[in-house]
């Protein structure tokens, strides 16, 4: 009998995808909703509480500063000199207190620069007085009334009174204040208040706002309504229990009250006020704000409900996707495993999976790239070594046998000597010093010090060959003791010689100047010679562009040794005009050395 063999279920990538999902994902996500669903309703709550509190305080310091700036030009009207004196002086005649009238305009730059003032009153007992602009007759029917009484009993005291102008027979609040001079009483200022700055602060209320005086009279509300009293009633038993029940005017929660508001009360203190107080009160019913919060908790399960379904729909659609893409991949590797290599280039997507076949390709066809990259330059470097070479092997010919050459320059030296001839001597002299430098160069680096002596023995050969016919300067405006690579200077200066200044008719000068920058030396060789027609310049230069052999074998060489031994960030720059003279820039880096220590250091 055969024994039993108990294999685990098998159970596909795809299937524990979707159950790992679920498990992790969205029970989670569901039992967390719950209790976030109850905090967030309670914090939405707070948070309009908060807004409410917040839209009042704004409101009330905004009121505060309006009516403090009132307060502050009736202090100005209470300290007017000249005012006190306008209102006071016995006029004889009209024409003397229009004059009067038109030297002070203090009223009417109140009014210009306070948009919070609608109007000013000041009512003053004076019968020579007419009445214009701000300034007014107490007449018998003004003292009678209850608002001048009293600001003329308060003794220079605010207060804020709701009062309907004798003109425009409109009602605003008013501050009212008695007016005096050298203890003298002279009139009562009342200072509107504009309805329409105090509405601008209301507008971009939160809440239902009132603003009340005497903790009875509504002054202002918002929204706006036709007759305040009627609306503001509505609340009055509200406020009513409060005061019962509390005695206070701070914050306030309606349910402690079984009342259907949530209240807010601010307490407005105006500067210098003593007799009036007033109230910024918001009203906001409280089934207004659980539906504000239940309709936010809608829209957040909408949402919740929403990126729960598109979460599930991608991924099945990428576990389809992703369960075909691995069954592709088990069946290349079991193909590879039976010894079958015929599998596909590449797997549609742009993942790992992807990336496993196309980083395969990409690394056998990079080492061949790579390969052949190594290849071709070891061949191009080559070539240059052995062009320098060759350069230099045309160059320096008389290197087949040095010592018969110095012998036998010595031995005509010596002659010259003997027949008194120093200026050939000195040419000699010259000359066997410049081939003996010429034949010991070598391919690495030499010190600029020393290319210079050398270009310098040739130019000195040349002055004494052509005479006045030429003249020549070395300016060297480096510092340090820099290594550069040999024969790059002396072979065009030579060719300032052959093709510019031999040439020509008049005196040929060339000028070496070399200088330094952070990181490079610039040595610039120019001259006045005949110069370079625009088109042949375009040739050399085309020809220090390429790799190919050309004519210009001597500005050629120097070109490529210098991209070969530096780089191609250096080389040679060549500016000239036709019949002016010809300008070259070399750009090698500073490559300084240490002559105990014999070591370089690149800039």
């Amino acid at each position: 009998m055969k024994k039993r063999v108990n294999r685990k279920p098998y159970i596909s990538i795809k299937q524990k995808l979707l159950g790992s999902y679920f498990i992790i994902l969205i029970i989670p996500i569901l039992l967390v909703g719950v209790y976030l669903t109850l905090s967030i309703r309670n914090n939405l709550i707070s948070n309009k509480l908060e807004e409410i509190e917040s839209n009042n305080e704004r409101i009330r310091s905004d009121y505060v500063a309006a009516l403090s700036s009132i307060t502050r030009v009736s202090d100005w009207i209470y300290q007017d000199e000249d005012l006190a004196t306008l209102v006071t002086t016995q006029y004889d005649n009209p024409f003397d207190v229009y004059q009067a009238y038109s030297q002070y305009q203090m009223f009417e730059d109140y009014l210009r620069y306070y948009d919070e003032i609608e109007y000013i009153r000041f009512f003053v007992d004076n019968p020579t007085l007419t009445s214009t602009t701000g300034i007014y007759h107490a007449s018998e029917a003004i003292q009678e009334q209850q608002w001048y009484r009293d600001g003329r009993d308060r003794n220079g005291r605010i207060a804020w009174e709701v009062i309907t102008d004798h003109i425009t027979q409109s009602t605003h609040l008013n501050l009212v204040r008695s007016v005096y001079s050298n203890y003298e009483f002279i009139g009562v200022v009342a200072i509107a208040v504009s309805r329409e700055a105090i509405d601008n602060i209301l507008d971009d209320s939160a809440s239902s706002v009132f603003i009340t005086l005497d903790n009875q009279t509504p002054l202002f509300s918002f929204p706006q309504h036709q007759n305040i009293y009627d609306a503001y009633a509505e609340y009055r038993p509200v406020l009513e229990t409060v005061r019962t029940e509390e005695g206070n005017y701070n914050t306030v929660d309606s349910d402690s009250f079984n009342t259907d508001f949530t209240l807010n009360i601010r307490d407005v203190t105006i500067p210098k006020t003593l007799n009036s107080t007033m109230q910024v009160i918001g009203v906001v019913p409280t089934d207004s704000i659980l539906e504000d919060v239940n309709r936010d908790l809608r829209v957040a399960y909408i949402i919740i409900i929403s990126v729960l379904s598109i979460s599930i729909l991608m991924l099945v659609v990428f576990i389809k996707t992703f369960n075909s893409r691995i069954i592709k991949l088990k069946d290349a590797m079991s193909k590879v495993a039976n010894g079958e290599f015929s599998i596909e280039r590449s797997i549609k997507g742009n993942d790992e999976l992807s990336d496993v076949y196309t980083h395969l390709v990409h690394t056998s066809s990079s080492i061949e790239g790579l390969m052949a990259i190594n290849y071709e330059h070891a061949v191009k470097e080559k070539n240059w070594q052995l062009q320098l070479k060759d350069t230099q092997f045309k160059m320096l010919a008389s290197q087949i046998n040095p010592h018969f050459l110095y012998n036998t320059l010595e031995m005509i030296r010596m002659k010259a000597l003997k027949n008194q001839d120093r200026e050939v001597a000195e040419i000699i002299t010259l000359l066997s010093r410049l081939m003996r430098k010429s034949l010991e160069t070598k391919e690495k680096e030499t010190s600029l010090d020393e290319e210079l002596q050398f270009t310098e023995m040739y130019l000195h050969i040349q002055k004494l060959r052509f005479g006045d016919h030429i003249d020549y300067s070395i300016n060297n405006h480096t510092s340090g003791r820099y290594l550069i690579i040999p024969l790059i200077i002396q072979p065009l200066v030579e060719n300032s010689f052959i093709h510019g200044i031999e040439p020509m008719i008049g005196k040929g000068n060339i000028d070496i100047t070399l200088t330094e920058d952070l990181d490079t030396l610039k040595i610039v060789i120019k001259d006045n010679g005949l110069g370079i027609s625009q088109k042949k310049l375009l040739e050399i230069k085309q020809v220090l562009a390429s790799e190919e052999e050309s004519a210009h074998l001597g500005i050629r060489n120097v070109q490529q040794r210098i991209k070969v031994f530096y780089g191609e960030a250096y080389g040679l720059e060549i500016m000239s005009e036709e019949g002016k003279g010809t300008e070259i820039t070399i750009t090698v880096p500073k490559v300084t050395y240490d002559r105990e220590s014999d070591e370089t250091c690149i800039l």
